[in-house]
């Protein structure tokens, strides 16, 4: 989860079924009570480097539970930020934290400079809802995935950034632009997250835990619960996305559909998305009983549009 500043709030983010919080904050006595926290609830922490370099806080972060040290946010906007710079910081920081790992967010895919191989994992933001396809966010996930399979990183860690906030609540970049937005529905957020791990994410962040100046849960409770619908969902089919084997699919299928095989222990569990706007039909193998319905899925002969099918199959 991104956003994160208070320590008091992450019993409440675990419980959401997140394993790891990220914050924009670099002051290190925050950092350190928020590191504190999150080590003792068995949380993961992703943090910016920058006031801890150097200073008398490096010997305290060595033991804080680091995901990744974060040290650009979207360089391809911040046109600042050339390969020499990155490079730079991701030396620096590996030099003084050679056990954790680091990483970097791009707002797109594809980007002119190639961020993709510069630091040990690498985060894709991309935000659709309303104005979007959809389906723009697997497709950059995809293209960054390709981006690395291009500098020769294949097996990084690739994370999507899945968008929980209203465009509406952010300055605008062209202010003679009418202001649209709205807070994406559970049904959105659930497509984008799959729709993501089908593209090649190997891990899922959600942007963003402040809304208007407060916590999400306090703000705007109605919206809470329709991450944590999906967040605490993914949470319990993590195990299958880590420990399964993905396996070769048992039926052919045809875009728009997508789907994905992973064998777990004796069972099968597929992922069927449809990624168009149209209804569409369903292969009549997955409507037979031993494929049984997981989680919000309801069989029927068609699956709605940006749909997400999750079944499970015994194996004989």
């Amino acid at each position: 989860m991104y956003g994160v500043n208070n320590p008091a709030d992450l019993k409440l983010i675990k419980k959401a079924g997140f394993s790891c919080v990220q914050t924009y904050q670099t002051d290190p006595d925050k950092l350190e009570a928020l590191a504190k926290e999150a080590k003792k609830l068995g949380l993961k922490v992703v943090f910016y480097p920058t006031k801890i370099l150097g200073t008398s806080a490096e010997q305290k972060a060595q033991k804080w539970p680091i995901l990744a040290w974060y040290l650009v946010d979207e360089p391809d906007i911040h046109k600042t930020w050339t390969r020499e710079k990155v490079k730079e910081a991701n030396g620096a920081t590996k030099n003084a934290f050679p056990q954790h790992a680091t990483t970097l967010v791009i707002s797109q895919g594809k980007t002119p400079i190639p961020y993709y191989d510069l630091t040990d994992s690498i985060m894709v933001d991309w935000y659709p809802v309303p104005h979007l396809l959809l389906t723009s966010f697997g497709d950059n996930v995809r293209f960054t995935q390709e981006g690395l399979t291009q500098t020769h990183a294949t097996g990084h860690p690739l994370w999507g950034v899945v968008q929980i906030f209203d465009w509406k609540n952010f300055k605008q970049y062209r202010p003679d632009n009418d202001r649209i937005g709205r807070f994406p529905t559970a049904a959105e957020i659930r497509f984008m997250a799959y729709d993501g791990i089908l593209n090649g994410a190997t891990g899922l962040f959600f942007y963003t835990f402040k809304h208007l100046k407060q916590p999400l849960p306090q703000s705007a409770p109605q919206h809470w619960v329709q991450v944590t619908q999906v967040t605490q969902e993914l949470a319990k089919f993590k195990k299958i996305l880590e420990k399964g084997l993905a396996v070769k699919n048992p039926i052919e299928i045809k875009e728009p559909l997508v789907l994905k095989t992973w064998q777990y222990k004796r069972n099968l569990y597929i992922i069927l998305l449809n990624r168009s706007a149209d209804p569409q039909p369903v292969p009549a193998d997955l409507l037979q009983r031993d494929y049984k319905p997981m989680y919000q899925t309801q069989k029927s002969t068609d699956i709605s549009p940006y749909d997400v099918w999750i079944l499970k199959k015994e194996l004989s």
